[in-house]
């Protein structure tokens, strides 16, 4: 099959980049062929049509205008799909087959037009020896670039996850499997170093660092020097969050959809600059561990909080600067746009002013963030002289180049205008020869500029006379052409493409003269992002009300008036209920009991957020603050399958339990919520209370720890350091009402029901289950000794009641065992019977045997 040379260059293009879509550069339009077009037309919504192609059939094809290609790479982009850009590399000639390449490959990791300014854009790489896992990410759009090694490959998934990587590198590991990640199997170089990472001194991290960069360089095409050095950072440089946790706290996203709303980056994100958005973001999912960097970063928030107008007036001026780290990272590759230079000028001209600021406030720690903001004053003086006021996104637009900035192309800019000034003279002047009034001088691409007389006009007027010649004849008029008109413009159109032409090469010497400043420039971006970050802080905490907290060397835990901080803005100000939570220096459980709806999952998610603020420098919604320095924060909070890996809300559940309980120290936080209820109610029993001890006698951490099992109630009483609160609720009149607060103690019951009748089951399932529970509750297997469990424990048992009195009503008949003590039945009860501890049995442990026993007989 022979296709025509064009298809033939496109085949072979294509062949390279195959798991791509093409975008084949013809002209104004980037066309796609074959099943490149198919797919893309479905994608897309646009579309599809057939190209001759040398052969029988027309081929499939598709295309998109070079002006609006982004919104539609874009959407293949978001859909996990990569887009290789194949641009024409030469002039096209008489016969002659225009020379084309791939210029930039665009995958998910290294979309350089990602709209979200307010997060990350991160590509990722992994390489997996010695059985340990070493990954490094960066955005190459803001230049954040950093690295970890990790122990696991569950550590190396929540690594990915937590920090919302779009693309990973796979170098080696055959076992990687990232659901809704792109992944991207790289081959392994073991020569491969780049200049970038001499830093590094792990070998293994350099190996990661180097694909990664070499990825960024060979698809991109660009400088890879606007990307920062990488930074090493290790679980134990902040408080541990696992992704999960994150999710579960809503620290920068809700758990309903994902989004930011609802979240506790929602509540004290109100930065100006989406650099400080990007900041406040990472510093609330690395709360700091150095308590002197802690106390640093309040004693700065304390100052702009003590200076109302000032931060008012920097918050204004912080309104109007731009997005330094993306422009920045666009003057290194070469793809900045005038504009964006534009809006790089008028950033630096509001240093000053923010600096001035900055130098009114009476504080050592602001003084020294001032001293570190660097003015950049030759930059702004050298793109104040360079850079037109009107500058467009493009060169072609013209107006890039500011007056008085090259004596020559202000020559040919005088002369254009000059040239304008001899067309409205010369037209004045065939108006006075001619006598028409209405005589004009017009332009248009196919004739140029030409004079335009009317067919009325032309009864009395001699064109040959004049020297006219004629250009065109139109139904209502004639247009003609002079010599005088032609020289002038000549003269008019050499001084335009010469204007293009010196506009775009004084451009370009601009952007290489800018890029000298891109490391001061990424500098800059990140002294006003934090400086955004702490006026934001302290907006918030002036706001709401926040206190700051204080920092003690014991394990002592104490909260007066605590608030969860994104329930409380979701609320009327009077109607949200505070609640003290208090761990003494010996303390290590909170058992936490009440009715469902009652708060308790809000009250153990305040205190993780109120540490978490704490850790960040922030201050916290309550009225008073001791706390300790928490190193790692593990949540059990709620249910959640993982049905695609096969595991049930009872094995998550344990797993995330298993993770907490063996990477805990003393100086962790432990959120669960009601462990144990995805199994039978005594298994459940049975871990809830030897995860308590657990946790109690091991590991000795701080611990919120709900249950609706009131069984387990009795430990503080058998246990030193496990203490009793509930959140109370009262009955009035057969309703139940919530209070909201939390007390000493455990509570009295569970009101199940109540809840069910609250959350609007039929009338008759209440009624029946009222009418169960009495049963359950006058039921007992000797007819005089009643029941006495709990609720939960009733109805998980319920079968065994009702078995053990319908047994009551019929002779017992002989069961079938032989108790010949040669028989491994009999050893086994045997064994069984000889282990039971009868002085301390429980009767809940007793009834759990009998059952056991039961079974085996039967």
């Amino acid at each position: 099959m022979k296709y025509t040379p064009m298809i033939e260059q496109y085949l072979k293009i294509k062949n390279q980049y195959s798991d791509m879509f093409l975008f084949y550069r013809l002209g104004d339009f980037y066309e796609l062929f074959f099943d490149d077009a198919i797919n893309a037309a479905r994608i897309l919504e646009i579309t599809l049509t057939g190209r001759e192609a040398g052969v029988e059939e027309k081929i499939p094809m598709c295309g998109v205008p070079f002006h609006s290609a982004a919104n539609y790479i874009e959407i293949l982009v978001n859909k996990g799909h990569k887009v290789a850009i194949c641009e024409q590399v030469s002039e096209a000639g008489q016969g002659k087959l225009v020379e084309r390449k791939v210029v930039q490959v665009i995958t998910p990791g290294t979309y350089m037009n990602y709209k979200n300014y307010d997060e990350n854009n991160y590509l990722g790489c992994v390489y997996f020896t010695e059985n340990k896992y070493y990954l490094s990410f960066c955005d190459i759009m803001t230049g954040d670039s950093r690295c970890i090694e990790l122990d696991s490959i569950q550590e190396l998934y929540d690594e990915i996850f937590k920090n919302n990587i779009k693309e990973v590198l796979n170098i080696n590991n055959d076992n990687l499997i990232l659901e809704n990640i792109y992944v991207t199997n790289v081959d392994f170089s073991k020569e491969l170093t780049l200049e970038k990472t001499n830093n590094i001194s792990n070998k293994n991290l350099k190996i990661s660092c180097n694909h990664l960069l070499d990825y960024v360089e060979k698809t991109q095409n660009k400088n890879i020097d606007s990307l920062k050095d990488f930074e090493i950072y290790f679980k134990d440089k902040f408080v541990y969050l696992t992704n999960y946790s994150l999710k579960n706290l809503e620290v920068t996203q809700n758990m309903a959809n994902g989004s930011k709303k609802g979240s506790l980056l929602s509540v004290i994100d109100k930065t100006k600059t989406s650099s400080g958005a990007r900041k406040i973001r990472r510093w609330l999912e690395q709360p700091l561990l150095n308590k002197d960097k802690i106390i640093e970063r309040q004693n700065i928030i304390e100052d702009f909080i003590n200076n109302y107008f000032i931060r008012i007036d920097i918050q204004e001026n912080l309104k109007e600067i731009y997005d330094l780290e993306r422009i920045s990272s666009r003057v290194s590759y070469n793809i900045v746009s005038p504009r964006e230079l534009l809006n790089l000028k008028n950033t630096l001209s509001k240093i000053p002013k923010i600096k001035g600021l900055l130098g009114s406030i009476d504080s050592k720690n602001i003084a020294k963030i001032n001293n570190k903001v660097n003015e950049l004053s030759n930059l702004k003086e050298y793109l104040e002289n360079s850079i037109h006021e009107d500058a467009g996104q493009t060169v072609k637009e013209g107006n890039v180049i500011k007056f008085g900035f090259n004596r020559e192309l202000d020559e040919y800019k005088n002369a254009q205008n000059n040239g304008n000034n001899m067309l409205l003279e010369i037209e004045q002047r065939e108006k006075e020869k001619t006598g028409i009034k209405n005589l004009k001088i017009s332009y248009n691409k196919v004739f140029g500029y030409f004079i335009e007389i009317s067919k009325g006009n032309l009864k009395n007027l001699n064109v040959d006379e004049l020297g006219y010649h004629r250009k065109q004849t139109l139904a209502n008029c004639e247009r003609f052409v002079s010599d005088e008109l032609k020289k002038v413009e000549n003269y008019i159109v050499n001084s335009k493409s010469k204007i293009e032409e010196l506009e775009l090469e004084l451009f370009q010497n601009i952007k290489q003269e800018i890029q000298k400043y891109t490391t001061k420039i990424q500098n800059l971006a990140d002294k006003i992002s934090d400086l955004d970050v702490y006026i934001s802080l302290a907006t918030v905490a002036e706001e709401f009300g926040y206190v700051k907290p204080i920092f003690t060397e014991d394990r002592i835990v104490k909260i007066i008036d605590g608030r969860h901080p994104i329930v409380e803005r979701m609320v009327s100000e009077n109607s949200y209920i505070s609640n003290d939570c208090s761990f003494e220096n010996s303390d290590n459980v909170l058992l936490i009991t009440g009715p469902n709806m009652s708060g308790k999952s809000t009250y153990m998610r305040q205190l993780a957020l109120i540490v978490i603020l704490a850790q960040i420098g922030s201050y916290v919604p309550c009225s008073s603050a001791k706390l300790p320095i928490f190193d790692k924060i593990f949540t059990r909070i709620g249910a959640s399958d993982d049905l695609a890996g096969g595991k049930s809300t009872f094995m998550v559940e344990m797993m995330e339990a298993k993770n907490a309980l063996l990477d805990s120290t003393e100086n962790s936080l432990l959120i669960f919520d009601e462990i144990g209820r995805g199994t039978s109610t005594y298994d459940g029993i049975a871990l809830a209370q030897s995860i308590l001890e657990y946790i109690n006698k091991n590991i000795k951490c701080k611990t919120l720890f709900s249950t609706h099992y009131h069984e387990l109630t009795k430990l503080e009483e058998q246990e030193t350091g496990i203490k009793n609160i509930h959140v109370s609720a009262k009955e009035e009149k057969g309703n139940l009402i919530f209070l909201y607060k939390v007390q000493k103690g455990a509570i009295e019951k569970s009101y199940g029901i109540h809840v069910a009748k609250l959350a609007g089951l039929p009338s008759e399932v209440i009624t029946n289950a009222n009418k169960v529970l009495n049963n359950l509750e006058m039921a007992n297997f000797d007819g005089k000794q009643n029941i006495n469990v709990s609720e939960e424990i009733k109805e998980t048992s319920e079968v065994i009641v009702k078995e053990e009195l319908k047994e009551e009503k019929h002779k017992y008949a002989k069961l079938s065992f032989d108790f010949d003590d040669t028989t491994d039945k009999y050893n086994e009860l045997k064994n069984i019977i000889e282990n039971i501890d009868l002085l301390n049995t429980t009767p809940l442990a007793a009834m759990q045997i009998i059952n056991e026993l039961k079974s085996k007989v039967k």
